[in-house]
């Protein structure tokens, strides 16, 4: 369960999942706010009623793009730690072969 649920924000945030939002916010929303003048484009009341309302498109869309960001974020911060611990590591390595040098003296 846990790994199906850490894999939730890599499917939000692909592109599949980001593409599908942007075609149905444009589709929803940039048309129905066309269509309010050229009734020819506007998405019909079924469709909005199948494909999303505007507020659930939008923050999908959100969803998506923030899921995207700090999954980001999440993998850039193990990295960075990752780092530090090696560098520390190699830090103490230094400092015992230090103390090791001045003990002999």
């Amino acid at each position: 369960m846990k790994k199906f649920l850490a894999a939730i924000p890599q499917l939000l945030s692909s592109n599949v999942s980001i593409f599908i939002f942007l075609f149905l916010f444009i589709y929803l929303v940039v048309f129905g706010l066309i269509g309010l003048f050229v009734k020819a484009v506007a998405p019909s009341a079924n469709a909005q009623l199948i494909l999303g309302n505007y507020t659930n498109v939008t923050s999908a869309l959100g969803a998506a793009i923030a899921a995207g960001a700090s999954t980001a974020a999440h993998s850039s911060i193990k990295k960075l730690h990752a780092t530090h611990d090696d560098l520390k590591k190699s830090l103490d390595e230094l400092h015992a072969k230090v103390d090791k040098l001045s003990q002999k003296k």
